[in-house]
């Protein structure tokens, strides 16, 4: 069985101190939620253009993997779409780049329903993401939270996303059609 952890859990921790104890206690991979006070990813040292190739030998060196990139991209803000798109293909760029296969994105962001939330921008947002996701071969993980915690839900806005967009499958570098899990 392979095991990964995610970094949120680790919020005052070095790179240096999670990769070693990564190592230690024998995982295989991380997913990176943010790093020490930068919870962006994309803006963390380890992950800009500069030191992206020397963070990917590391952890080759180390055996681990970076098994997801999670964002705050969540899509359910008519009014700022197009910062978050923003924000997630710069994650699908990164996660692309790096090798990884996976990016979490959000439909909703509180893990319990508050308000309402309108499936079209959500579906709109999501269709120019998995588009772009599907160019760069990687795959869009929706996180379960809020209103989209109803399975009925989440299973309509994956329908009207259409079929090609919502196969699953391993993700990463072999999948041709953008995945939504």
């Amino acid at each position: 069985m392979k095991l990964a952890f995610s970094t949120l859990g680790c919020p005052d921790w070095s790179w240096v101190d999670i990769q070693a104890m990564a190592t230690d206690l024998g995982f295989d991979g991380i997913e990176i939620r943010g790093l020490g006070q930068e919870i962006q990813a994309v803006k963390a040292r380890p992950f800009t253009e500069q030191e992206l190739p020397k963070t990917i030998r590391r952890l080759e060196d180390l055996n681990l993997r970076i098994t997801c990139f999670s964002s705050n991209c969540c899509l359910k803000f008519a009014d700022r779409q197009k910062e978050m798109l923003a924000e997630g293909f710069e994650y699908i760029d990164l996660a692309s780049k790096a090798g990884v296969p996976y990016v979490r994105i959000l439909g909703d962001l509180a893990p319990e329903a508050q308000g309402e939330v309108d499936d079209d921008t959500v579906l709109s947002a999501l269709k120019s993401l998995s588009d772009y996701a599907a160019y760069r071969k990687v795959t869009l993980l929706i996180e379960t939270n809020g209103v989209y915690a109803d399975t009925k839900r989440l299973a309509n806005l994956l329908e009207n996303l259409g079929p090609e967009a919502t196969q699953t499958g391993q993700g990463g570098k072999d999948e041709q059609q953008p995945s939504v899990a």
